[in-house]
């Protein structure tokens, strides 16, 4: 959905920005508001995770703090962070070389820890760079990194900047995070609404690699079902039939 990157709501975060130094800012801190409310609104209008990066992106850069930002995703399959997006396409070579270099000096790692922006230094000695780390998360739980790098020029109501950094970056992590469990929701609605071929007589299940498992595992596999057991009537009463029944003792 294209359309949010087209919204007027990134730039008033840079006028907003602008005019915060003034005597009345009540204009400029509605405006503020206004452009935070419709972020949410244009994250969640979002059905991929692309899509809530590019609007991420939008938006953070109306703040003018860096020149070059990246978006690094958790694999779940291997809980590495793999870049997901960064602007501008020519800086990237250097923005992974400079996260890789953090990773390995341990300030990735610590960054992580952290809900808001761990700053480092970078570059080279006759080309300094200063930059930010800041996770994407929810609670403890990590669902990516930010990082960006810093204009050499600082911008005007800085702390003001990077307090909204953070309320952008949550409320992305929180869009992701979102659709993250939608679509997983929406596979398992997919494998339940379909035809589970079943043994009709063991009740086990063919998965789909064709291997028959019990039923329990299967949907414990495919769905966050969870299985207690019980006897039902019908059972109860076939296994009560074999079992002689004790006779009440007689009242004296």
């Amino acid at each position: 959905m294209n359309a949010t990157l087209d919204s007027i709501y990134p730039d008033l975060l840079k006028t907003g920005l602008s005019k915060l130094g003034q005597l009345d800012a009540r204009r400029e801190l509605l405006a503020l508001f206004s452009a935070l409310e419709n972020f949410r609104r244009d994250l969640h209008a979002q059905d991929s995770a692309k899509g809530i990066l590019q609007t991420t992106h939008r938006y953070v850069a109306g703040l003018n703090l860096f020149h070059s930002m990246g978006f690094w995703l958790v694999n779940a399959n291997d809980f590495s962070f793999e870049l997901a997006l960064a602007v501008p396409g020519h800086e990237i070579p250097d923005l992974q070389r400079t996260v890789d270099a953090k990773i390995r000096s341990g300030q990735f790692a610590a960054a992580l820890r952290q809900n808001a922006p761990a700053f480092f230094h970078a570059g080279t000695t006759a080309r300094p760079e200063r930059g930010v780390f800041h996770a994407l998360a929810l609670s403890s739980q990590a669902v990516g990194m930010f990082c960006g790098l810093l204009h050499h020029e600082l911008a005007p109501n800085q702390e003001i900047n990077f307090s909204l950094l953070s309320l952008l970056l949550g409320s992305s992590a929180d869009a992701l995070a979102t659709l993250h469990k939608t679509t997983q929701l929406t596979n398992q609605v997919e494998t339940l609404s379909s035809l589970v071929p079943l043994c009709a007589w063991c009740k086990k299940v063919r998965d789909d690699q064709g291997y028959w498992e019990q039923i329990e595992k299967y949907f414990a596999t495919h769905s966050t079902a969870s299985f207690t057991h019980g006897v039902c009537p019908d059972c109860q009463k076939k296994l009560l039939q074999g079992i002689p029944q004790k006779k009440p003792a007689h009242a004296v």
